[in-house]
């Protein structure tokens, strides 16, 4: 059963242009992914490669790399910050605030925080890891989570390497030191190999923790909100509506 859900999984991700069937064989049809998979509490498994079958890599215009899925399975669909509570998460909040800020519109009063829309107009809300497994020892949670984030890297950094291989333009909101370092690790990588065309806009992370020890999100994503939007402009892309969900 469980070989046939990935097959089917690595189907979808083939037909949206992410993988080919051997990429998909060699980094998601092995066990310790479809154990990591069956194991994962949020998303629940249908859910997992949302943000890779939503946005096909043809219409992927810009990316945001979260961490790891939320830990509220009524939050975590498979898309990085979205949420399918009517609970808004911190992160999501000062996410909204800051569009809030630079739209005059109401995504955070609407409390409305599933981010689809963003997803089908070309961003691919990915996260470091894709499943979180909930253990209710505190360090067992961690090094579930670490466990997790090693066991996803090689895929993520496949998909980010054909984003910064891609002939086309591209936006990368990076938000938060791990971010930063997986992308400027494919960046080395690459070398002579790498797509030119690209806006990288680096900023902190939008948690709580992270705003409320003095990050420059607050300040610094508002105005890359608006720069990704004059970039794609400029290259005859369409602008992605922020501030209308």
């Amino acid at each position: 059963m469980e070989k046939k859900f990935i097959q089917n999984e690595i189907e979808k991700l083939i037909t949206t242009g992410w993988i080919t069937n051997s990429e998909g064989q060699e980094y998601l049809n092995k066990p310790e992914i479809i154990n990591a998979i069956n194991a994962s509490t949020s998303p629940i498994k249908v859910n997992i490669f949302n943000a890779l079958k939503l946005t096909p890599y043809d219409k992927a215009k810009v990316l945001i790399l979260g961490q790891d899925p939320y830990p509220n399975p009524l939050d975590a669909h498979g898309l990085a910050f979205s949420s399918k509570n009517s609970v808004t998460p911190g992160s999501l909040k000062n996410i909204f605030i800051a569009i809030d800020n630079v739209y005059n519109s109401n995504l955070y009063k609407n409390k409305y925080n599933e981010l689809t829309s963003w997803a089908n107009q070309g961003v691919l809300l990915l996260n470091t890891s894709l499943t979180f497994e909930k253990k209710d020892d505190k360090k067992l949670q961690q090094q579930i989570q670490n466990y997790n984030f090693k066991l996803w890297k090689p895929f993520v950094n496949l998909i980010i390497t054909k984003l910064l291989m891609r002939d086309k333009p591209f936006v990368m909101l990076l938000w938060g030191d791990k971010a930063q370092k997986i992308v400027e690790f494919n960046i080395k990588k690459l070398k002579n190999n790498l797509n030119e065309n690209i806006l990288i806009l680096k900023s902190t992370h939008p948690s709580p923790l992270s705003v409320n020890r003095g990050g420059d999100f607050p300040t610094l994503a508002p105005e890359h909100f608006k720069e990704c939007n004059k970039f794609l402009n400029s290259h005859n892309l369409k602008e992605i509506t922020w501030g209308t969900l």
